[in-house]
């Protein structure tokens, strides 16, 4: 070897080591600093509620924060002092803080922070570590209404917790990745078109797809043929999801959702699991995406004791607001049922 390469050999291995060197000490100043804005915050309210005027702790804040502005600048402004104090009040054991330092950001925090259901914390605390996003990806799955479209956030609280359990020790389940509905505003179609437009248009944008499936998707084929004796039958898409380990199927309706879809799908996943599933995978899944279903149907079908999801999906989504109070609906009803069996 000349000494010119050795040289550049040289400059690469210490680039790297630089750049790793940089990254690590960036992540233990973003977790001292975390953990310093948890211990502002506790102390300022443990200042707090040693007083009991009503009107003392915003003064306290607003003296506390001037002074520690003209020191130490605006990250401790009064609205940033009333976040650490959120901080403190959201979680008051500091084990978990320690935990939480050491993979999110203070901005991943203080969105968290804002949202007051705690399994619904929970969960999104969970993904953003399992897949590190950012916080424009956090904000953007909070905004799109993840957790309540999610299979799990139907579930009772106990199972619930008993899934993000497990998703804290890195093991996801489908009512974690599986959606109702999904979310194809993206797509931009028009008012009028066929289930093969769908396909096209869903091939066409294959990325704002894959992010809109969720973790750990990855495209494997179109309308995949199946041989059947004679008879020829035609997967509209396949996939696979690493983190389940399981191939996932996906057929495509415009209308409503009819029960012989059922059978249909029941083939294509035996067909799947003799002919295309590997040793030490799950059994396939199949998602059937409809304009719209009827609940009573599938729950007589028992499809939600199969490996059969069916859910609808959107390409126009409805204002904000509107969409926040269907789905709390859906999922209250959802929860009303299960209480109703029992």
């Amino acid at each position: 070897m000349s000494n010119l390469s050795k040289n550049e050999n040289l400059v690469e291995e210490l680039k790297n080591l630089i750049v790793s060197t940089k990254e690590q000490v960036a992540v233990s100043v973003n977790a001292s600093l975390t953990l310093m804005y948890w211990h502002v915050g506790r102390k300022i309210e443990e200042n707090i509620l040693q007083n009991s005027r009503a009107n003392y702790g915003k003064e306290i804040v607003n003296s506390v924060s001037s002074q520690l502005v003209k020191e130490f600048g605006k990250s401790f402004s009064t609205r940033n002092l009333f976040y650490m104090i959120k901080f403190y009040k959201v979680f008051k054991d500091e084990k978990i803080v320690h935990s939480l330092s050491s993979q999110l950001t203070w901005t991943h925090i203080r969105s968290l922070i804002a949202i007051e259901d705690d399994l619904k914390r929970t969960f999104y605390i969970e993904m953003a570590k399992l897949d590190k996003w950012s916080t424009r990806t956090l904000n953007d799955r909070i905004d799109s209404m993840l957790y309540e479209r999610t299979a799990l956030s139907k579930k009772t609280d106990e199972l619930i917790s008993y899934e993000l359990d497990k998703l804290n020790e890195g093991v996801v389940t489908p009512n974690i990745i599986l959606k109702d509905p999904y979310v194809l505003d993206f797509l931009e179609l028009n008012d009028r078109y066929l289930e093969k437009d769908l396909e096209d248009a869903i091939l066409r944008d294959i990325e704002n797809f894959l992010l809109e499936l969720g973790n750990g998707f990855s495209f494997i084929a179109r309308q995949k043929r199946l041989q059947i004796g004679e008879d020829d039958f035609y997967i509209d898409l396949l996939f696979y999801n690493r983190k389940l380990k399981r191939l996932v199927a996906i057929d495509l309706k415009l209308g409503k959702f009819k029960s012989e879809y059922k059978g249909q799908m029941e083939l294509y996943l035996k067909w799947l699991e003799k002919h295309e599933m590997q040793e030490g995978e799950e059994k396939p899944l199949g998602i059937i995406l409809c304009a719209s279903k009827n609940e009573e149907q599938i729950e007589l079908l028992e499809l939600d004791k199969s490996d059969i999801h069916v859910a609808k999906y959107m390409t126009i989504l409805p204002p904000k607001e509107e969409f926040e109070q269907k789905l709390h609906k859906v999922v209250a009803n959802a929860k009303l049922k299960y209480q109703e069996k029992k």
